[in-house]
């Protein structure tokens, strides 16, 4: 209890403004935006980089906050060499099912350089970052906001306190944009194939959404926590439904 009560010395009322201003955007891009545009209200930060990954986890756009431009084409071309999965060029092989796993400050200069602090993180003046990892509705990080000091002073234990507290509220908002039943905004290019699935179940919509977001038919059981006799059943009802013979053209349908 003594913990809870040191939350919120902080005004209550400013969280809720901020959960009914990032909670009421849909569009994707513009929740990044606005999100970092919140959180700039109630912890201090001198910059700021919304990186947006795509399924695979290879980096394809960036926001900028108070970065220069050219910073966020140094970084798409830095990732695009190697193939970074994560912000910061932080540990890649991060578990991308472990959403749980409490979110820590960087001091910058605590780490030993490597090519990405030297040419991405020095040449900045930073000195100490938050970075909050957003996944997608099977595991996978698919928006990081990268909060960044330039000045001396870290981040406080009660900025820690508020990232952790707000980034399970964060990641349940984040997740609608890949929920068909909320608007998958991946699966939205082909008119014809949305108003196909009116004739889905809830069920059978969720199970189109993990096979376009990669997942294999055998691991959807585990994913919905259904029997994979159940998803296989579901899958063949999809195919029937949709008059499409496999999984290649399914995909095709709602990804062309």
């Amino acid at each position: 209890m003594k913990k809870d009560s040191r939350y919120f010395d902080m005004d209550l009322r400013a969280l809720d403004m901020f959960f009914l201003a990032v909670g009421g955007v849909d569009d994707y891009r513009q929740f990044a935006v606005t999100a970092l545009k919140e959180l700039r209200k109630l912890i201090a930060f001198d910059q700021a980089v919304a990186v947006f990954t795509d399924a695979s986890g290879k980096v394809v756009d960036f926001h900028l906050n108070g970065v220069q431009e050219n910073w966020g084409y140094a970084y798409l071309e830095y990732y695009a060499r190697i193939q970074a999965q994560f912000s910061l060029g932080m540990n890649k092989e991060r578990s991308c099912r472990n959403t749980q796993t409490p979110i820590e400050p960087i001091t910058w200069a605590e780490l030993p350089d490597n090519r990405f602090i030297a040419d991405c993180i020095h040449t900045r003046g930073l000195r100490h970052s938050l970075d909050l990892p957003l996944y997608d509705n099977l595991g996978h990080s698919r928006l990081v906001l990268a909060m960044d000091r330039t000045r001396k002073e870290p981040y406080s234990e009660r900025d820690v306190d508020i990232i952790n507290l707000l980034a399970p509220h964060l990641n349940n908002m984040h997740r609608k944009f890949f929920l068909i039943s909320g608007g998958n905004f991946k699966i939205n290019s082909r008119k014809d194939a949305l108003m196909e699935m009116g004739a889905l179940t809830k069920r059978e919509k969720e199970v189109v959404s993990c096979l376009c977001e990669g997942a294999a038919p055998a691991d959807i059981g585990e994913i919905l926590q259904i029997s994979q006799a159940t998803a296989y059943r579901h899958i063949a009802n999809i195919y029937k439904k949709l008059h499409v013979n496999n999984l290649q053209e399914l995909l095709l349908r709602f990804l062309v």
